[in-house]
C-alpha cells in the first residue's frame, strides 16, 4: 500500500467525518495537506481500525475510522466498547 495511497484513503475517513477525531472529537488537519513533519503531530489524522486486525478486524472501509494520532496511539489494539461500535455503524450507514 502506497504512502499517497494511504493519504487519500485517510482523506476520504477524514472528510466523511466533517474533519473530527472519532474518539475525542478533536478538529484535525486534512491528510492531504499535511507536510511530512506535521504528520507526527498528536492532532494530526491517522486511520484507525475500529476492531484492530490483531484482534481480527478487517483492513476495509466499514472498520476504518480517522483518529487523531493521540488517540490512535492511546487505543492500540484495545478492543472497541459498545457505544464505538454503535457510533461506526451509525456513521457507515
Amino acid at each position: 500500500m502506497s504512502e499517497q495511497w494511504r493519504r487519500a484513503r485517510c482523506q476520504q475517513l477524514w472528510e466523511e467525518q466533517q474533519g473530527l477525531c472519532f474518539y475525542c472529537g478533536a478538529t484535525m488537519a486534512a491528510p492531504i495537506s499535511q507536510r511530512l513533519r506535521h504528520r507526527k503531530r498528536p492532532d494530526a489524522a491517522t486511520i484507525d481500525h475500529v476492531v484492530p486486525q490483531s484482534q481480527g478486524g478487517a483492513a476495509e472501509w466499514p472498520n476504518e475510522v480517522a483518529a487523531c494520532r493521540a488517540c490512535n496511539a492511546a487505543k492500540a489494539d484495545t478492543a472497541p466498547t459498545a457505544n464505538d461500535l454503535e457510533r461506526l455503524q451509525a456513521l457507515k450507514t
